[in-house]
């Protein structure tokens, strides 16, 4: 299913950020409820340290997910280094449906192409950033707004607040990540208040294939209430 009419068919998501570009990972996410997987090129993941590879290296892996799996997936395009505006066009035809980018790396490129567009604000966003997403032609908005030393701490109602701001703002189904800690029980809470979804990662998941599975699950149930 493309992501634009999973975003209209379900209340809440489970959207997973995958630790690899693999196989295992996105089956392990898919059969324990993951609604869409997201899957990177061109960055170093900040959590994990792993590098990712480009498009070219990683494109038949990712026709080999969407063959096997049939899942809905998205892709971080890069950071200081950008797929290519003929490599988002391509993108769709490999089984991809949305991207997710961060505003300030995102070139004015990535706003041709049929992908759901889903842009990120990170730890310096001001909030007239949030007020003008829409206006871009952004799809959704990934609230990624934790400076990167508060990483895996505590979740705080201060952090909501502002998460609660950007929602407000932008007028897009919110979702936000897992740079900080966040409980499954803070993960109803949250969804609760009106966010479309969460995008859950290393920090929640681990790397280790067993633990990955079972927080999946586990989330995966918060998001079907």
């Amino acid at each position: 299913m493309h992501f634009r009419e999973l975003m209209d068919s379900k209340g809440r998501l489970l959207v997973v950020s995958l630790p690899e570009n693999s196989l295992e990972y996105a089956r392990a996410a898919v059969e324990n409820g993951a609604d869409a997987i997201k899957l990177h090129i061109n960055v170093k993941h900040r959590v994990t340290g792993k590098a990712h590879v480009t498009w070219t290296d990683v494109r038949e892996t990712v026709k080999y997910i969407y063959s096997t799996l049939g899942c809905c997936m998205g892709i971080v395009p890069g950071a200081e280094a950008m797929a290519s505006e003929d490599e988002l066009r391509e993108m769709g035809e490999f089984g991809l449906s949305f991207f997710d980018v961060y505003v300030d790396y995102a070139p004015l490129y990535v706003l041709k192409n049929d992908l759901c567009k889903m842009l990120a604000l990170n730890h310096t966003y001001c909030r007239s950033m949030a007020s003008h997403l829409k206006r871009l032609g952004a799809d959704a908005v990934e609230i990624s707004i934790i400076d990167p030393k508060d990483y895996g701490k505590d979740l705080s109602l201060e952090d909501l607040l502002k998460y609660l701001e950007v929602l407000e703002l932008s007028g897009l189904p919110s979702f936000i990540p897992t740079q900080k800690r966040i409980t499954v029980d803070d993960a109803d809470r949250i969804l609760s208040l009106g966010f479309k979804g969460l995008i859950i990662g290393p920090i929640v998941t681990g790397t280790d294939i067993e633990s990955f599975s079972r927080t999946v699950r586990e989330f995966s149930k918060i998001a079907r209430e």
